[in-house]
């Protein structure tokens, strides 16, 4: 053996490039559970930031809109919306004539109808019943009528001037044209329902009228 060779390691061997150092491996903790041990592996910083930035947004939206009474919630401006989309068809409503077929119209708007529900279940169930089947007043469901023959129009009449005879009011009075012409499409979607209830009154009229 030559006395002069030495005994380079792997890592010094020339052309060998140097071996990267390992990443520092997390230390274990203590406790231990059915032989499973747990490393201590911090979140990640990104995880962490994300965590308490939408904590501290919880607790702004909440103090926002429930605590400050400063935010207006997904309900009220929904309302506001639609008391402006109601001023808008009251104004046009004022402009134009009312028909049977523009309250045809009404009777297929879905939320035109609902709206128009919720008036008939303030205003006019005292009267009529809570499905129209009727109580002071007539019912509303069957195929007689005491005022005109059940069209579209003759409802309208009956609805907007009211029954002084018989303690209905006009509600043309304390409704807008808008709210008049729901109401009235709304009753008129009731038309065949033959709700059991109050007797019929007044004349039998065929469902070809309507």
């Amino acid at each position: 053996m030559n006395a002069d060779s030495t005994h380079a390691s792997p890592g010094e061997a020339e052309g060998s490039k140097p071996s990267k150092a390992q990443p520092p491996t997390a230390d274990l903790l203590d406790h231990e559970y059915d032989g499973i041990r747990e490393y201590d592996n911090p979140l990640p910083g990104w995880w962490k930031k994300i965590f308490w930035g939408s904590f501290f947004f919880a607790i702004g939206y909440v103090f926002h809109y429930h605590v400050s009474g400063n935010g207006v919630g997904v309900k009220e401006a929904y309302e506001e919306e639609m008391a402006v989309v109601r001023a808008a068809q009251a104004k046009q409503a004022l402009a134009e004539t009312v028909t049977e077929a523009g309250l045809g119209k009404l009777m297929l708007d879905g939320n035109l109808m609902a709206d128009a529900k919720a008036i008939f279940g303030l205003r006019c169930t005292p009267c009529h019943g809570q499905n129209a089947q009727g109580a002071i007043g007539p019912n509303l469901t069957d195929a007689y009528w005491i005022h005109g023959n059940g069209r579209l129009m003759d409802i309208f009449e009956t609805v907007s001037n009211g029954v002084s005879t018989k303690g209905m009011p006009a509600w043309k009075m304390q409704l807008s044209p808008a709210q008049v012409r729901e109401l009235a499409a709304f009753v008129g979607t009731l038309r065949g329902k033959n709700v059991p209830g109050k007797a019929p009154e007044g004349t039998l009229v065929a469902s070809e009228a309507h």
